[in-house]
């Protein structure tokens, strides 16, 4: 598809319009009515763009009616607190004159914070549809993309730093109900594969973005960060050479403040206190519990499961003030051995507004627990959290509120 059209006045002038109906079914004759010059298959294409321009800018908090955009597009893209937390990390390893080859361009939103930072960018895409909307992204920085193979491409030699994203969906495979094509769990068919990435690190410094949940064993000897906002677990984000360096990284969707946490650590493990802490899932990828819970006099509820408990409220209370917060707190009312039978007892009078069940370490059908549990709620009440996990006395439950503050 020429992107010709789209990138138009006129095509622009459609797509805006697209964007002002929130249901297709009523935007597509209203469109064809107000433009009834333009063919059926344009004006779909706008709406097209129109809809995926809106999903994106509800996930990232920004406008994106300048980008041109794909549905396996969006689905992969970065954050852009994320992208440009890695551009400051090529910045402070390679200095802001350096020269960046994103292997895998997709969209173009890696290159384009990369070019913000004032570094100098290659872009690479396979995908001819896909490099010419990058091309059309990245206009205002001049960067020029290449439609090539990664696997075939000759890097020049003036290239400092290879950033990859691999492509972890297939597009040509099955597709989920939202439309998206299903991700790719082996490393190996990830497109360059995992194989191709070393091959070019054993000739230039890499750096990549790949699953937060590959496996450490191959990730071997490069350097890994687990990268999170606004608590979600986003990325594993790796460099090559490395010493095997393991930590996690959490960025405030807000304020843009991030902070590294040592990772491989052995955390202590401490009897039950008075508040659950839920560590954000990159300090518990990267096995950087211990700072947290010697922050809050805590240790770990057992060798096994990766909550902390402490007694520590002023320690509880000074995390939560931090930016970004590294877990989310809960106060304990009750604790039990867990069976359905002695949680629905231990429940049924207890006023709540909603149940949110949490588990750690167990296989249990968390929407049968909740629809045993909820059976009238009120909604002047505070939300209930029923947090189960695996312990050597027996499985253990815990009644808790979840707590922002502490007074």
């Amino acid at each position: 598809m020429s992107i010709s059209w789209l990138i138009s006045p006129t095509g622009r002038e459609v797509i805006n319009s697209a964007r002002e109906y929130l249901e297709p079914l009523r935007a597509v004759p209203a469109l064809r009515k107000k433009y009834p010059e333009i063919a059926s298959e344009l004006i779909s294409q706008a709406m097209s763009q129109a809809g995926l321009q809106l999903r994106l800018e509800e996930r990232w908090g920004v406008p994106t009616n300048q980008f041109l955009l794909t549905q396996d597009g969006i689905s992969q893209a970065t954050r852009p607190v994320i992208a440009k937390y890695r551009a400051q990390e090529i910045v402070k390893q390679f200095g802001k004159d350096a020269h960046v080859l994103d292997l895998t361009c997709g969209l173009g939103f890696d290159s384009r914070e990369f070019a913000l930072a004032g570094l100098k960018v290659t872009a690479l895409e396979i995908d001819p549809a896909v490099a010419e909307y990058a091309q059309h992204n990245l206009a205002e920085f001049g960067i020029v993309v290449s439609c090539a193979d990664a696997t075939k491409f000759q890097i020049p030699a003036d290239i400092d730093v290879v950033f990859v994203d691999p492509a972890r969906r297939d597009p040509q495979g099955s597709k989920t109900a939202l439309g998206q094509a299903k991700r790719i769990f082996n490393p190996q068919l990830w497109s360059p594969s995992w194989d191709s990435i070393i091959d070019i690190s054993s000739r230039f410094p890499v750096m990549a973005k790949v699953a937060p949940g590959m496996d450490k064993s191959e990730i071997g000897n490069w350097d890994a960060k687990w990268l999170s906002s606004a608590g979600d677990l986003l990325e594993c984000f790796i460099s090559f050479p490395g010493t095997g360096v393991r930590s996690a990284v959490l960025i405030s969707a807000e304020s843009g403040n991030c902070i590294e946490v040592p990772g491989e650590s052995q955390t202590r493990t401490q009897n039950l206190g008075r508040f659950l802490v839920i560590p954000d899932p990159a300090l518990i990828r990267a096995s950087a519990l211990t700072p947290l819970a010697d922050s809050i006099n805590g240790g770990l509820v057992n060798e096994h499961i990766a909550w902390l408990t402490t007694d520590d409220e002023t320690g509880v209370r000074n995390m939560l003030k931090q930016d970004p917060v590294q877990a989310n707190a809960l106060l304990i009312e009750s604790v039990f051995k867990f069976s359905d039978k002695e949680l629905i007892t231990q429940t049924k009078n207890i006023p709540t507004a909603g149940v949110t069940i949490m588990t750690r370490g167990m296989q249990l059908d968390v929407e049968a627990i909740r629809k045993s549990v909820v059976k009238v709620t009120a909604p002047g009440n505070q939300e209930l959290i029923v947090a189960i996990y695996r312990d050597d006395a027996g499985p253990q439950a815990l009644l808790c509120r979840r707590i922002s503050s502490l007074n």
